[in-house]
């Protein structure tokens, strides 16, 4: 667990980072840990420790803190005393964060939104059966659930907390995940709201009275109850290029590729919108910047050095803009659905997702029962409080087959002992089904090759058994804690005969669409570095160009050695003699998409899939039943 950190921006900045974890190996297995194990001594388990909290620590302290500096210059070789000063370090910085933002509000430099208080998705709690105005065919719970009054619960603990922090109200409410439904609009005015954020496409699916475009570049607003809500959406473009693109740019090309969008938005607006318009940018505010350079500071810098300075346009906080522009444009009803993919399939609908939930349902009559016998019991509160934490949304965001992590165990463990947790507060014993996982198989994205392959480079998914036995690296299995709603790679299959090494790409063309992209083969060798191949068309043969890297500079060059076809999928093969992998124990892959000349997604994010070439006795070594 002491690598779960991004390894180019991360782990490579500290060489010592980098050498353990060669020696642990990038990618493994768990059956080959024992053996991993013997290769550390007490002194790697130190470094490692320390190396992997320091890589936490966000660059600007490792500048300012002469300690922090000290142990990121040291590099190595650390001792137990300055261990445990870096734990106490991150928790001396953590206790900054609330009081820098509340003098950052006040001073009216920013303004804080709030969230449910555990993080529940509110229209599920409402009515689980929202879920199927998002998505007709979407299987529920066994359970009818309605849990109105726990959501009530999050909303007014969510208020009270921020007051505490801050001695003011929230004006601004993000939904978790940006989940939004009509059920829950009376309660969040009820919390005294005065906006709440969505996505874009939740606004194209809801009933507006305007005539015009739908625009989500202005606030709408929303008359229930005699009161009026506001409503803004997020412009998903550019909120997932700064999520998902820029992390692998240049930061002052990526500023530039951003502020000329914003012209173009401004361009389009122009002719037939008179109001100031609002481009709202949206994302999970601190996942992007372990992906960037230096923690993002480099990209973030340029960004607001461009606005600022730039006329054209002005940074305002959401309440700025609503007391300069008063929404006219009404939502009369407002699609149910999240952020992701305008539904709800995320958090239910699959087995593992409902088991969840029939859980949960059941400890909440329960309690239910529990409190009707014995109201005045003084362990209610504690119990009651391990439930709404069980509602939190990301417990689902790891069950069934949409997202994994190498902590889905974990994930699976800690919310059923929250459940459990209800019972035994209140000296009763738990269900036995508690007891056993909900997640019935843990996804494992990589699957390592099991015999020799010679499939036909034409394109097409043809003989079931071409790809039978390669290795797969499930792409849309190994969405983490982020989740990119239309990714381009789907798998990739790999796989060697005795003479070649075959590469099989399946990529999603709603992503695509008509977009130019050129598919990178990294295999990480020597001067060998890529092999690239360009795609144009929904069906071609490819012309596969060789880079090979001379110091600095780049030649492409055209190999007889090298096959691809584009059709359903993306095969390719190069012979192995020609790229001298014979005697090689390991080697690596990995693929790179790229589109104007920039890399816009890496499979995997970081690091390389490690393989290991054809031997002649393979298959004598790799056979199954």
């Amino acid at each position: 667990n002491f690598f779960m950190s991004n390894l180019d921006t991360m782990i490579k900045p500290y060489p010592r980072y980098r050498d353990l974890l060669e020696k642990r190996g990038e990618y493994i297995v768990s059956s080959k840990l024992p053996n991993i194990i013997n290769r550390f001594n007490d002194q790697d388990y130190l470094d490692l420790q320390v190396l992997f909290n320091l890589a936490w620590v966000d660059p600007i302290f490792k500048q300012k803190d002469s300690f922090l500096k000290g142990l990121h210059e040291k590099g190595a070789y650390y001792t137990e005393d300055e261990k445990q000063l870096l734990l106490k370090k991150q928790f001396d910085i953590l206790e900054q964060i609330i009081p820098s933002y509340k003098k950052f509000q006040d001073s009216g430099q920013i303004e804080i939104s709030t969230s449910p208080y555990f993080h529940p998705i509110l229209p599920l709690l409402c009515n689980s059966g929202v879920a199927k105005e998002s998505d007709p065919n979407l299987q529920l719970p066994s359970s009818n659930i309605n849990l109105t009054e726990d959501a009530k619960w999050h909303l007014k603990n969510a208020v009270g907390s921020y007051e505490r922090h801050f001695n003011r109200k929230p004006r601004g409410l993000w939904p978790s995940e940006g989940s939004v439904s009509e059920q829950m609009l009376p309660l969040v005015i009820d919390a005294g709201i005065r906006w709440i954020a969505t996505d874009q496409d939740i606004l194209f699916k809801s009933d507006v009275n305007s005539e015009g475009d739908r625009l989500h570049f202005k606030a709408y607003t929303m008359k229930r109850n005699d009161t009026n809500l506001n409503i803004i959406f997020r412009d998903k473009l550019l909120s997932d290029l700064l999520g998902f693109v820029y992390t692998n740019w240049d930061a002052s090309h990526a500023v530039e590729d951003f502020i000329g969008r914003l012209y173009d938005i401004k361009k389009g607006l122009d002719n037939n919108h008179t109001e100031k318009a609002l481009v709202p940018i949206i994302l999970d505010g601190e996942n992007a910047w372990e992906y960037y350079q230096n923690d993002g500071r480099d990209f973030l810098n340029l960004l607001y050095e461009r606005l600022s300075k730039d006329d054209t346009f002005e940074v305002v906080t959401v309440s700025e803009y609503l007391d300069l522009v008063s929404p006219q444009d009404e939502i009369r009803k407002l699609f149910p659905g999240s952020w992701i993919n305008a539904n709800f399939n995320i958090w239910i609908g699959h087995k593992e997702k409902n088991k969840a939930w029939d859980y949960l349902s059941s400890a909440r009559d329960f309690l239910i029962n529990f409190s009707k016998e014995n109201p005045d019991n003084p362990k209610l509160n504690a119990a009651w409080r391990k439930l709404y934490i069980a509602q939190g949304s990301d417990w689902n965001w790891w069950y069934g087959d949409d997202h994994s992590s190498d902590c889905d165990e974990e994930f699976d463990k800690l919310f059923r002992e929250n459940l459990k947790a209800c019972y035994k507060q209140l000296d009763e014993n738990p269900p036995e089904y508690l007891n056993l996982p909900i997640k019935e198989k843990l996804i494992k994205a990589l699957v390592e090759p099991v015999s020799l392959i010679t499939p036909c480079i034409d394109g097409k998914v043809g003989d079931y058994f071409e790809w039978l036995n390669a290795g797969c690296l499930n792409a849309e299995k190994l969405f983490g804690s982020m989740h990119q709603t239309t990714p381009i790679l789907k798998q990739l299959f790999y796989g060697f005969d005795q003479k070649n090494i075959y590469v099989r790409i399946d990529l999603n063309k709603k992503a695509l669409k008509e977009k130019q992209i050129t598919v990178i083969l990294d295999l990480g060798i020597g001067k060998i570095n890529r092999f690239s191949l360009p795609i144009i068309t929904n069906t071609q043969r490819i012309n596969v160009q060789r880079f090979i890297l001379e110091g600095d500079v780049a030649f492409k060059e055209l190999e007889s050695c090298a096959s691809a076809f584009y059709n359903d999928v993306l095969e390719f093969s190069v012979s192995l003699d020609e790229i001298k992998l014979k005697g090689v124990e390991n080697m690596k892959l990995r693929i790179l998409i790229e589109q104007d000349e920039n890399i816009i997604k890496k499979i995997p994010d970081f690091g390389f899939i490690e393989v290991s070439p054809p031997k002649e006795d393979y298959e004598l070594h790799n056979w199954q039943v």
